[in-house]
């Protein structure tokens, strides 16, 4: 059996090499480098355009009990993603060239598929396929997508965070440590700002000009990743209980805690690049530079990568798909972020799932995910009747309640569940043997 892979983002490459492992011969087909985003630097297959964090590894965190999932049902991205893994706490964060770079070799090696680096412009409705453009689907397809399903066009504004220069830091106003000493290793850089210098930064940010959509973009912000200066508009304490909380990072000298703090994450194997975790921006590449060296720790940054914003465009999923994550009335599938599912590990995880549904249904098989997986539910959202419906991360809430268990012992009592549910579950049969 032949299928049609759209989209090299980590969806597409999750669902074709799962394929391509279980047999069937792909044809995956990536639009850049020949067509560029708005977004992405660089042509490679699987490129993180955000932040290069995977989020939580620990089982009582939604994102770590979803990653023990996916590595119980063989994802073949979660394990390149931890070969690339970088120094981050108990978070998953990783080298992105390394992965992008080893993704790239699977697929390119697999004797089961074929890379075309070509954009796709039209839909074939009887076409075994797989649509996994993400969020910055060229603006042919996205036209053709939504020709066939006769849905009004939905997208938000989602945005990205700087990166600086480990060598132009001033190492003297920054101090390394793990939130409530998490980790083996102190992985986090700490910039500590006092009353006055939070204050007056908060105000910068108010006052900043930002980087004004285009009358043809104006949408929604997801709350999920809300640009800073957003956050600092919503009220002077607002980042200070959120990205810029210094909860749990006392000084190791002083042993006093900042009353603010702006962490900065590894963005490479090396460590000399750095990610202001939190800090997505809209703001004006001139304006980044001029607020942020308010930070006396950043008063000299050299900035690798300023923050910058762009559009998302989903798909109204329940309306649109089948539990299976077909679109209705057609043999197209639909995985990652354009289907409301936000985040990595999610596009990861619908890649996979969509790839499952596909080999079931090639076997004449019904497939079922239990609801009590983190997958499960993950679509059940996604495909539920919701008049409401808007881009959502993986998290508890999308999980069965468990009954009988108090507030403390809730998420515990619902990664059992998930446990129980996975020890006579298989998502894909044996492998078949390469050609």
């Amino acid at each position: 059996m032949k299928i049609k892979i759209i989209g090299g983002g980590l969806a597409g490459c999750e669902a074709a090499l799962q394929l391509a492992d279980q047999g069937m011969d792909v044809d995956l087909w990536e639009m850049r480098p020949r067509v560029e985003t708005p977004a992405h630097k660089t042509g490679n297959l699987a490129e993180l355009v955000c932040s290069n964090s995977f989020k939580g590894l620990g089982l009582t965190s939604a994102h770590g009990l979803f990653k023990e999932e996916l590595k119980r049902m063989g994802s073949r991205l979660l394990a390149l993603a931890m070969e690339a893994r970088v120094p981050a706490g108990e978070s998953l964060a990783i080298d992105r060239e390394m992965f992008s770079n080893a993704v790239g070799q699977a697929i390119e090696n697999h004797p089961r598929i074929r890379l075309h680096r070509e954009e796709v412009q039209t839909l074939d409705p009887q076409e075994l396929t797989v649509v996994a453009t993400g969020p910055l689907s060229s603006d042919k397809l996205t036209q053709a997508l939504f020709a066939l399903i006769g849905s009004e066009k939905l997208y938000f504004f989602d945005s990205i965070a700087p990166v600086v220069e480990l060598d132009s830091l001033d190492m003297e106003q920054v101090f390394a440590k793990n939130r409530w000493d998490k980790g083996e290793a102190p992985d986090f850089l700490n910039c500590p700002l006092d009353k006055d210098a939070y204050f007056a930064f908060v105000e910068a940010l108010v006052a900043a000009d930002t980087v004004e959509p285009k009358p043809f973009e104006k949408g929604q912000l997801f709350e999920g990743c809300l640009p800073v200066e957003e956050m600092a508009r919503r009220g002077k304490e607002t980042l200070r209980y959120g990205p810029m909380r210094p909860i749990g990072l006392r000084h190791p000298e002083t042993g006093k805690t900042p009353f603010a703090v702006i962490q900065l994450r590894a963005e490479n194997r090396e460590k000399t690049l750095y990610n202001m975790v939190g800090f997505q921006t809209r703001l004006k590449w001139g304006t980044q530079k001029k607020i942020f060296a308010m930070v006396p720790a950043l008063k000299e940054a050299a900035f690798a990568r300023f923050g910058a914003m762009h559009r998302n465009t989903f798909i109204n999923s329940p309306q649109v798909l089948e539990p299976s994550l077909r679109i209705k009335g057609t043999r197209i599938y639909c995985a990652g972020q354009l289907t409301g599912a936000e985040g990595y590990t999610e596009a990861v995880g619908t890649g996979l799932y969509a790839a499952s549904m596909i080999v079931a249904e090639a076997r004449g098989k019904t497939l079922e995910w239990p609801e009590t997986t983190c997958l499960g539910s993950l679509t059940r959202h996604l495909t539920f009747p919701n008049p409401d419906f808007q881009p959502m991360n993986f998290n508890f809430g999308l999980l069965p309640k468990a009954l009988d268990a108090g507030k403390k012992d809730k998420k515990s009592k619902q990664a059992e569940a998930c446990f129980a549910a996975l020890e006579n579950f298989r998502a894909f049969p044996e492998k078949m043997p390469a050609p």
